[in-house]
């Protein structure tokens, strides 16, 4: 349990240096330093660099060690066309209106969220964007599809992150979040796919647009 443990700790906090930046793309990660700097073992970061592998966040090659990956334009198209089809499934298969608990609780993180972007805490903004599409996918009802909706939610982290390098990114994509919990208040389904697939593929969007 304190291996499990210690390897979400260093898993988590690298995670969170790629999407805020602070880890480039191509960026090679030396075990030695993170070692250091996280105050743990060699084969806790390697574990943890196995874990970034699978959300697509981290590469590794023979004989180079791992480095922070870069994906090229037509890997994001086919995440994003994996994304988008996921998303309309989903839209078609989700209960609406939304059942008042689960309005509540996005609702909740959404005031959550909003407010840590206002306070400048990247780490909470990140957290309850996280929640708050975590609980968005499981409201779809199909447990098979929710996983593959979190699967490629964490495969485009490194898209996703963008928003977190601006205020103006940050409060559009809280806006676009009140939109999703507005259409997923009522009846109209394509309302509520159009809003969901906005938020997705804008994110996408704005990375291929500035970052390439």
């Amino acid at each position: 349990m304190k291996a499990e443990i210690e390897r979400e700790r260093v898993t988590s906090a690298l995670q969170q240096d790629i999407v805020f930046g602070r880890l480039k793309p191509r960026e090679r990660l030396v075990e030695q330093e993170i070692m250091d700097r996280l105050d743990t073992r060699r084969h806790v970061v390697r574990a943890a660099f196995e874990a970034l592998e699978n959300k697509g966040l981290v590469e590794r090659r023979a004989n180079r060690g791992a480095m922070v990956r870069d994906l090229t334009p037509k890997e994001i198209e086919e995440l994003y066309y994996m994304r988008e089809l996921l998303h309309r499934a989903a839209a078609e298969s989700t209960p609406l209106p939304l059942a008042v608990e689960v309005l509540e609780e996005l609702s909740h993180i959404q005031a959550a969220h909003e407010a840590a972007i206002e306070n400048g805490d990247l780490q909470e903004v990140f957290l309850q964007n996280e929640r708050f599409h975590t609980v968005l996918n499981h409201a779809c009802g199909n447990s098979v599809l929710e996983e593959a909706l979190n699967l490629y939610n964490e495969r485009t982290n490194l898209i996703r992150s963008f928003a977190f390098r601006s205020l103006d990114g940050l409060r559009r994509s809280a806006d676009q979040h009140r939109q999703i919990l507005k259409a997923g208040s009522r009846t109209d389904r394509s309302g509520y796919a159009e809003a969901i697939l906005r938020h997705i593929l804008g994110a996408r969007d704005s990375y291929l647009k500035e970052s390439l």
